[in-house]
């Protein structure tokens, strides 16, 4: 949708006419918000007081745009990506109040309109060398900035609201719908389409920033997890990543995982894991050489990751059957935690619980309609 015009300037402050009270001064936008984390939850729900989404898998992003109009992606690690994603340049133009801080994902999207992370992970080991191909778009999924005030402590009813007005549903920047109360059906729908994880936020929740929140519930219907890549060994046609997860405040040993299978990409880990390399096993007080018995292994200190899927975990919480889906240095590694999921919270009856079928974002140019 064509940008609103923007408002003129006012006037300076010391042009105004006096007032009888004194007028509080706007707040001023922060550089970076830490994101709100989510809570892993065992099985999907229905309750009318929480909203559900589909949790797009992608690069948690803060998209911040100031009064003048300039963009600031930031990672959830606090790396500036701004460069990294040259199409939303002028993602400014998508937003209709400024200053403004939105919390989303940066989605590579395939053909079907569902988000890709391997080609994601591709699309920005390419980028760094010139040749990127796939474009990419942001899902503003919550408000966390508008005007002259931090809405953070809103309810997610009002932010999400207020999103929809400042957002549209199209182009590089758009915000997805959510549904209200019929957890269970959403993810139906969303497990029949491949999606791996459905979000279910408490419609009268604050953002808690920089926390694991209990009203943000994350719902797997694919395992996958995000673990620190501690090391990496030699293998007969592709390195092998040795993955850690915190557990109980120490680095607890996840398994091990085929190195990626793009060259590119392999060549963008190597770069990376270049200036982590370590000579001493023993990071944040575990001994780590017992992750291996290679002889040529490199250590790392934590600072690049690795997302994969798997079937589900061992008695002594390592993966089983990791498979890689792609290489990161845009996630935080005190976050790859471990954790049991909790229950959903008691439910609300509903006498039908429909399947919902959520249109599926398409890609950046958005020419071809909704997902049937």
């Amino acid at each position: 949708m064509p940008a609103a015009p923007r408002p003129a300037r006012g006037r300076r402050p010391e042009q105004l006419p006096a007032l009888p009270l004194a007028v509080p001064p706007a707040v001023s936008m922060p550089a970076t918000i830490p994101p709100e984390r989510a809570t892993p939850c065992s099985d999907p729900f229905d309750d009318d007081g929480w909203r559900f989404s589909v949790d797009w898998e992608g690069a948690r992003t803060l998209l911040s745009v100031d009064e003048a109009g300039t963009l600031r992606l930031t990672a959830e690690n606090g790396l500036d990506v701004t460069a990294r994603y040259p199409e939303l340049r002028f993602a400014s133009e998508h937003v209709q109040l400024l200053p403004a801080a939105l919390d989303g994902v940066v989605v590579t999207l395939d053909p079907q309109g569902r988000p890709d992370l391997e080609g994601l992970g591709l699309r920005v080991a390419l980028e760094d060398r010139g040749a990127a191909q796939r474009s990419v778009v942001f899902l503003a999924t919550d408000l966390l900035f508008a005007g002259v005030e931090p809405t953070v402590g809103r309810p997610l009813s009002d932010r999400l609201a207020l999103l929809g007005q400042l957002v549209g549903h199209r182009g590089i920047v758009q915000a997805p719908d959510t549904v209200e109360g019929r957890g269970a059906g959403l993810a139906e729908a969303a497990g029949q389409r491949g999606l791996s994880a459905v979000l279910a936020r408490r419609a009268a929740a604050p953002y808690r920033s920089g926390v694991a929140s209990p009203d943000r519930l994350q719902i797997a219907l694919r395992p996958r997890a995000t673990c620190v890549i501690v090391g990496i060994e030699d293998g007969a046609d592709r390195p092998y990543l040795l993955l850690g997860e915190q557990d109980a405040g120490r680095l607890a040993y996840s398994g091990r995982v085929k190195g990626p299978r793009h060259a590119a990409v392999e060549q963008w880990m190597a770069a990376r894991a270049a200036t982590l390399a370590t000579l001493d096993p023993n990071l944040t007080g575990a001994p780590l050489r017992r992750f291996s018995t290679a002889g040529d292994c490199v250590w790392l200190r934590p600072g690049i990751c690795a997302t994969v899927s798997h079937e589900g975990r061992l008695k002594d919480g390592t993966l089983r059957e990791p498979a890689l889906i792609a290489v990161r240095d845009d996630v935080d590694p005190g976050w790859c935690v471990r954790r049991d999921p909790v229950p959903p919270p008691a439910r609300t009856a509903r006498s039908f619980s429909p399947t919902v079928l959520l249109p599926l974002p398409l890609d950046a140019f958005g020419d071809s309609g909704p997902v049937p």
